[in-house]
């Protein structure tokens, strides 16, 4: 439970030694002596030293003086969740101007990705880019190969799925028939999910295809794993309409749920 607290805070930007220097001085509220963070942390005073004050700068910590001495309060959880909402809140103020910059880069960019690593990096991607699309972009939908891409990405329900259900982002898919019995490519309006099925013999999928916002993502699922992501206004637009017209094709055969 305390390593995987420290590894949470990590995502916080605190080293493992930060991250447990502060869980140990959150646990004494009344604060604590250097020399009792050493006693407690078994770190070296010199190391203490140094991370105090990096907590102090980034708001996780507080100093008071007690005679001639210092002692080190853990700052709360609220308010360190208050402070980082204030952050957030004012990078999403600057969000557009930000986002204009960066399309100023020119119209396409290309990006390649080798591994189930970074296959990863390129979901966060997608997370980050829906939460913030607007229109038809913030959907995703696209041509998938289904159950190979659950060998790659065995984790995709926790670490995709229900991030991109939280967001309210819809997604819709044409999965070939090996596929449709899988939970993740059935039909769920809970899960904000519709699904079309094709026969797999005729239609075999060896890739995915995947559209959003200004992007199209393409990858294998096989070995040597790895894809390429385009994007292009134009592009994304254009493959969105070529989805929609197999899709408006095809029955409504799911059973849904």
């Amino acid at each position: 439970m305390f390593q995987d607290v420290v590894m949470m805070l990590s995502r916080m930007g605190l080293k493992d030694k930060d991250g447990t220097v502060y869980l140990v001085c959150l646990h004494f509220k009344d604060g604590l002596f250097v020399h009792e963070i050493v006693k407690e942390t078994k770190l070296k005073r010199s190391t203490i030293d140094v991370i105090l004050d990096r907590l102090i700068d980034q708001g996780f910590m507080n100093k008071v003086k007690v005679g001639n001495r210092f002692k080190y309060i853990a700052q709360s959880p609220e308010a360190i969740l208050f402070k980082q909402e204030e952050v957030l809140e004012d990078f999403r103020t600057i969000l557009p101007m930000l986002s204009k910059l960066g399309a100023e880069k020119g119209e396409t960019e290309i990006r390649f990705f080798e591994g189930k690593k970074g296959l990863k990096q390129i979901y966060d991607d997608i997370l980050l880019k829906l939460k913030f699309a607007e229109g038809d972009g913030r959907q995703l939908i696209g041509f998938t190969s289904g159950i190979d891409v659950m060998k790659v990405f065995p984790n995709i329900q926790k670490n995709f799925i229900d991030k991109r259900i939280k967001i309210g982002v819809p997604y819709k898919s044409i999965v070939p028939t090996t596929s449709k019995n899988v939970k993740q490519y059935i039909t769920d309006a809970s899960e904000l999910r519709a699904i079309k099925n094709i026969d797999s013999k005729k239609f075999p999928f060896k890739s995915t295809f995947e559209i959003y916002a200004d992007s199209v993502m393409i990858y294998s699922p096989h070995k040597p794993f790895g894809g390429v992501v385009i994007r292009n206004e134009k592009i994304a637009d254009s493959m969105r309409a070529l989805f929609y017209l197999v899709w408006n094709l095809l029955p409504d055969d799911n059973q849904g749920r």
